[in-house]
């Protein structure tokens, strides 16, 4: 099952309606926007479209209190010194500020802010808000196969000694996660389902249980509740599709037929 595509015709185990599983990138970046007419002609036909979480169930507040950093602590003391003078050289290069500014954020937010720096940012919205705004347009049934408060979860679940070592490394390699990322870009644009669940899985390092799998079972599990009974366009991070323990393998499993589908090129 290793086809490169980032959308898969899903159909039930009874047979019609047909849904689509469709691979994602949380990114404003042009060069992932490849599949968004193919996946946009799609989701025309389908009843519900679900993301990861429905959008519009995010609780800024609880966030905001899940991102706070341990009681008195800022990061200029977490991080070593030589760390701090690296995140002060990348936050006044790449995001114009000092890391002055950033005293307070959490690890995790940092190393977002400084990663998305990384890529181009030519649209409005993420590729995924994208695909969810256009099926609030087409007046589609929006859900997610999580809740807010199980991503909420999951980053609690994350120690956050593991966060800082995330932001160290970062700021550490701060060449090669470019590179790396360059990379994920190409791989994504060509469909390369498997290459991103190996960098996905090389990522969550010794939280690939929490981060992928155990979540790949609970976005299957929701998956399948909605796609027997109702055509569903699902879009989730590509690097949950591939793996034996990804969804498409688990819908497969599940008795559920799975096929490529082909990207429609525009010229």
């Amino acid at each position: 099952m290793t086809k490169h595509s980032l959308l898969w015709k899903i159909t039930p185990p009874g047979g019609s309606p047909d849904s689509y599983l469709f691979g994602t990138m949380h990114v404003r970046d042009l060069r992932a926007f490849g599949w968004l007419e193919t996946a946009k002609s799609h989701l025309a036909e389908c009843e519900i479209f679900a993301t990861e979480f429905d959008f519009s169930d995010t609780d800024e507040s609880a966030l905001a209190a899940a991102l706070q950093l341990p009681d008195g602590a800022t990061l200029d003391t977490l991080l070593k010194p030589g760390v701090w003078k690296n995140l002060d050289l990348y936050c006044r290069k790449k995001l114009g500020v000092p890391a002055e500014t950033m005293r307070h954020q959490h690890p995790m937010a940092v190393t977002m802010a400084l990663s998305t720096a990384f890529l181009a940012d030519e649209s409005a919205h993420s590729l995924d808000e994208t695909l969810w705004h256009h099926a609030r347009a087409l007046d589609k049934t929006t859900t997610g196969v999580e809740t807010f408060a199980d991503q909420l979860d999951t980053l609690r679940k994350i120690p956050f000694e593991q966060h800082l070592k995330s932001l160290t490394w970062l700021l550490k390699n701060y060449g090669r996660q470019k590179r790396r990322l360059k990379k994920m870009m190409r791989w994504y644009a060509q469909g390369d389902i498997r290459q991103l669940y190996q960098a996905a899985k090389k990522d969550a390092k010794g939280m690939r249980r929490i981060l992928l799998y155990e979540r790949n079972a609970l976005m299957t599990k929701r998956f399948e509740e909605i796609a027997r009974r109702h055509s569903l366009f699902c879009a989730v991070g590509a690097g949950h599709l591939a793996g034996g323990k990804g969804m498409l393998r688990l819908l497969k499993k599940a008795g559920f037929k799975v096929k490529p589908v082909e990207v429609v090129m525009r010229h």
